[in-house]
């Protein structure tokens, strides 16, 4: 399951990613802060939250691999938590010349994640915002694009749909070889829940 989380961080990166390549192309447009960005919550990203993490995921894997079939599973990472490993995961990613990445920001409310990502192109500066749902499909937990925001700058729904199709692996979250089914994802109050049975 640690390779899990390391696929959300993954997903979650590449996504922040596309949406930053596509705002360098409109950035001289921009006029005012995402809208995504004013529902949001400061959160600090730290070491200790993706060692917290890390902890949480050997925990959870132990506790699925030494149970019988048929057992309920779950497990709780705070926006903290997801903040940190993604953060950590984009510090290995080259990005192209000129253009730099603050740290992103990740909140759980509402039943979505919401993302933003400071951005600078040259002497341009301004903020990425998304929104995402997570949710099982077919026992599987999948990301989807619900909203990109860039300020200002209206984003036309196949701007948003191509996004959401360069997604790695459509969006789906590998689990590996670890024996559950999530059969739902809950996301409320700077958490997310995953609840499993074992199989």
């Amino acid at each position: 399951m640690n390779a899990a989380m390391k696929a959300i961080g993954i997903v979650l990166g590449s996504v922040v990613f596309l949406v930053i390549a596509a705002a360098v192309v409109v950035f001289i447009l921009m006029k005012s802060g995402p809208a995504i960005t004013s529902k949001m919550m400061p959160v600090t990203s730290s070491h200790q939250s993706v060692i917290a993490l890390d902890n949480k995921m050997t925990a959870f894997n132990t506790a699925v691999q030494n149970a019988t079939p048929g057992t309920p599973v779950s497990l709780n990472v705070t926006q903290e938590e997801i903040t940190s490993k993604v953060n950590e995961e984009l510090a290995g990613i080259k990005l192209p010349e000129g253009l730099s990445l603050g740290n992103v920001t990740i909140n759980f409310q509402d039943g979505k994640a919401l993302v933003s990502a400071p951005i600078k192109y040259s002497v341009l500066s301004g903020t990425a915002g998304m929104a995402l749902t997570v949710q099982t499909v077919n026992g599987t937990p999948t990301i989807s694009v619900q909203d990109v925001d860039f300020g200002a700058l209206p984003i036309p729904q196949a701007l948003k749909d191509q996004l959401t199709g360069m997604i790695p692996n459509g969006g789906k979250i590998d689990i590996g070889n670890l024996p559950v089914d999530i059969t739902g994802i809950q996301i409320i109050d700077g958490q997310i829940v995953m609840n499993g049975v074992t199989k």
